[in-house]
């Protein structure tokens, strides 16, 4: 199974995560897919493969839960 698609989904807060999100490897750019959800981006960064799953999930999570 996905470990990630089966967790608890603990609420995030922008301030919980704020270093985090300042690095801006993942955003929301404002565009809405043909469905309507939201576009995540994902910009050219270059240590992208340093960032620690944990801090990615937490991005994503909390990205994904903006209404």
């Amino acid at each position: 199974t996905d470990e990630i698609m089966h967790q608890d989904i603990i609420p995030l807060y922008a301030a919980d995560i704020h270093d985090q999100l300042k690095k801006q490897f993942a955003y929301l750019s404002g565009g809405r897919g043909g469905d309507g959800c939201p576009v995540i981006t994902f910009p050219d960064y270059p240590a992208f493969s340093e960032i620690p799953e944990k801090e990615f999930q937490n991005v994503l999570t909390y990205l994904t839960s903006i209404p």
